[in-house]
């Protein structure tokens, strides 16, 4: 029996590992989840519990020479030391990868989403050229598959309306919008669902309290529903919202890459720091994502987010046709099938070591 490790440095990487590993499960592997214990451990843990996975503690577990694979979501140089095949696949779709595009060097297989990405690795390392593998984004798996009952509960157990369209408002949390945003966001929608997907660090840092502020105002209202920290999973939201409003997140993107509109706030709050040396926040944003914000409404103050996002309800096709193209030129194929087709690259590979 093949023993398949994945590391998980933080909880937002399991939407990606998840469908990979059951595709794994189902072909007879044994699936060990490595959580780290730096941070965010007890979060992870639970996780770990609710899907029923079998997972240890501890980074040293990766050199136990047990595994026969190991796979990533993070760059981490010490994958070189490992006897057992290395997999790397990013956490954020290609408008997000310039900083891990070494990670080439130290991992023996490279997954990308899409050819656009494949090509730029490809040009960037020619000589690891061998190394890649154009196989999809995995977390969009969940969301082709997520089907009418799953979404029904989703309805149900935050007691929003069905028949309704639903918004959904995933900020980072800096720079963010969240502290620029009205505290009455939810009623300028009063016709509409509003989810509210906070990243989690807006929850476990004291420095961003005024966002929880922020969620708990939001709260009141009857047709917002504000995420816990407990929901470490996007793609349900994903799946159920009709417009995503976002700013720097990488998971505007992926919903746009499902040809649904966004809306991305392009005014934040920001740290002194930041106002005294304007030059810390082009560093702090990744200016990859500039060629492909012409897929999304950009609202430099919050009247825009409104009108934008009312627009896009009554016109959701505005910006399809540079939607799609975006799509297929960053994520590939969205068939559904993309850990089934990871599975099958690392069987070859299984399989040509043992030869």
């Amino acid at each position: 029996m093949k023993k398949i490790y994945f590391y998980v440095a933080y909880p937002y990487y399991f939407p990606h590992f998840l469908p990979i590993s059951k595709i794994f499960e189902e072909n007879n592997c044994k699936i060990t989840y490595i959580l780290s214990s730096k941070q965010n451990s007890n979060n992870m843990e639970q996780i770990a519990l609710d899907n029923e996975l079998d997972y240890i503690f501890g980074v040293d577990n990766l050199f136990d020479n047990k595994a026969n694979v190991i796979f990533f979501a993070n760059p981490f140089p010490r994958a070189k030391e490992i006897s057992a095949i290395t997999v790397f696949l990013e956490h954020g779709i290609g408008t997000k990868s310039t900083s891990f595009y070494s990670s080439i060097e130290y991992f023996d297989i490279y997954l990308t989403e899409g050819i656009q990405k494949y090509n730029t690795i490809k040009e960037l390392y020619p000589n690891y050229e061998y190394k890649l593998k154009n196989v999809g984004f995995s977390k969009f798996d969940d969301i082709i598959n997520f089907n009418k009952e799953e979404k029904e509960k989703i309805f149900l157990k935050y007691n929003l309306n069905p028949n309704k369209k639903t918004i959904l408002y995933a900020p980072t949390f800096f720079p963010s919008s969240i502290e620029k945003m009205s505290d009455r966001f939810p009623n300028d929608f009063k016709e509409c669902n509003i989810i509210v997907k906070p990243h989690y660090l807006s929850y476990e840092r004291k420095k961003y309290k005024k966002q929880v502020i922020k969620f708990k105002k939001w709260s009141t209202y009857s047709n917002c529903a504000i995420m816990p920290l407990s929901e470490y999973n996007i793609v349900p939201f994903l799946a159920i919202s009709d417009v995503m409003i976002s700013d720097e997140s990488s998971a505007m993107f992926e919903f746009a890459a499902l040809n649904k509109p966004v809306i991305s706030n392009r005014y934040f709050k920001l740290r002194w720091s930041y106002y005294l040396m304007p030059w810390k926040l082009n560093k702090r944003i990744d200016n990859s994502k500039e060629m492909y914000r012409q897929i999304l409404d950009n609202a430099n103050n919050y009247n825009e987010t409104v009108s934008y996002t009312k627009e896009a309800l009554i016109n959701p096709k505005k910006l399809e046709d540079k939607r799609l193209k975006f799509s297929k030129d960053l994520c590939g194929d969205i068939d559904g099938k993309v850990s089934q087709r990871i599975y099958n690259e690392i069987l070859k590979r299984l399989r040509s070591n043992f030869a």
